[in-house]
This record gives structure tokens, C-alpha cells and sequence, in this order.
């Protein structure tokens, strides 16, 4: 693959012949068509495909909130989004193929120089999870309108609910799931984001909830 400047004609993107052309982040790429090969895939090669599946499958419908989670990090054109998928294939993997299992402890949603939340402890109270911490401040890393961002990981039935309505300052917060949940597990997480959204802090997992 090789990067070029525009010619007369400009930048042109899509196939002519056996080169394709492309854009990412602003610069523009040529390369060429991949040498299909007759050879049978290697376990260990159907095993990183696996794994390479897995990543979109849990990371992507929260593409948002992972690009907030690590926009203060120095990440070298990478996006949040792919640092997290970084993190993910080399951490929160586990297991041999093809019965991977994923540990949740070891997602990541968010990694930068706020304060964590101190002392955080998460319990499930009826249908709901409420989150208690300490009130630690400080006028570096630690505000009291610090936004508390809260992702709950539906494992049963595959989907995320997003809650971003409580302060550092509240102490407490509770995420309300709501019926039809019964029997599911959830895996749940949360970060604080800087009041002007300049910064983050490292995700801390919740735990694993099943609901009653």
C-alpha cells in the first residue's frame, strides 16, 4: 500500500483494474488486489478471523461513546473506537478457539487523566443497579460537575442502554432498566467525562447482574 499526492485529475476512490484507491483521516492510499490463495485457512488463522469477529460484534453499537471515552489519550490517528478494539482482541479474550469466551472485566470503554470515581461500588436493587461512591475532589482531575457515564451490556439479549444523567457530585445514581428484562445478564461499566468534554476517565467495571 502507498500513500500519493492528487494528480491533475484529483483523488479517486473505489477499484480500476487491479489498484484500489482510498481515503482515511485525509490521506489518500493506493494498493493493490489481495492474491487469493488455494491453500486451506490454518487454525490459527481461522482463530484471529474469530476473534477479528468478535470485536465489531460487542464494540460497534457503542462506536459513539468509545470515541468520547478515549479522545484525550495520544492515540497516533488511531480512533477511539479502534484503540478500544485494540484493547479488546489483546485483553478481554480468553479461551481457545472456537470456544472463545469474553471477559468483561477487561473491557475497556474509556482510558484518560480524569479521577476515577472513588470507592465506586455497584448492587442490584430490585429491576435497577444503583452506583454509590465517594465524594473525592480536587481542582486538577476531580470536579463535582463531572459527568457520570454509565453503559449497561445486555450479554442475553445482545444490546446497550446508555445513561448519562447524573454529576460526580450526586454520590449516587440509579440506572433504571425497566421491564422486560427478567432473567437477562448485564455487565455494566462507567467513566467520568470532563464538563467540557476535554477529558476522560478510565472506564471502571461494575460487575455482572442478573435481573430478577
Amino acid at each position: 500500500m502507498a500513500t500519493y499526492s492528487k494528480g491533475a485529475n484529483g483523488a479517486f476512490s473505489g477499484k480500476v483494474g487491479s489498484v484500489i484507491g482510498s481515503n482515511w483521516r485525509s490521506i489518500d492510499y493506493l494498493k493493490g488486489l489481495p492474491k487469493k490463495s488455494s491453500k486451506p485457512s490454518t487454525e490459527p488463522q481461522l482463530a484471529q478471523r474469530s476473534k477479528f469477529a468478535l470485536a465489531p460484534l460487542y464494540l460497534s453499537p457503542i462506536k459513539d461513546i468509545l470515541n468520547i471515552g478515549f479522545k484525550d489519550k495520544q492515540l497516533n490517528k488511531l480512533t477511539g473506537y479502534n484503540a478500544a478494539v485494540k484493547i479488546f482482541l489483546n485483553q478481554a479474550i480468553s479461551g481457545d478457539y472456537p470456544d472463545f469466551v469474553i471477559d468483561f472485566s477487561q473491557v475497556l470503554l474509556s482510558k484518560g487523566s480524569l479521577s476515577v470515581f472513588h470507592g465506586l461500588n455497584a448492587s442490584l436493587q430490585g429491576a435497577d443497579i444503583v452506583l454509590n461512591w465517594q465524594g473525592v475532589l480536587n481542582r486538577y482531575n476531580a470536579f463535582t460537575d463531572d459527568l457520570l457515564t454509565v453503559v449497561l451490556f445486555n450479554d442475553t439479549k445482545k444490546m446497550y442502554l446508555i445513561y448519562e444523567e447524573a454529576q460526580r457530585g450526586a454520590l449516587t445514581y440509579t440506572a433504571v432498566i425497566g421491564p422486560g428484562f427478567t432473567g437477562d445478564v448485564f455487565h455494566g461499566w462507567a467513566f467520568a467525562v470532563k464538563r467540557d468534554a476535554t477529558s476522560v476517565s478510565g472506564s471502571q467495571y461494575l460487575g455482572s447482574f442478573t435481573i430478577p
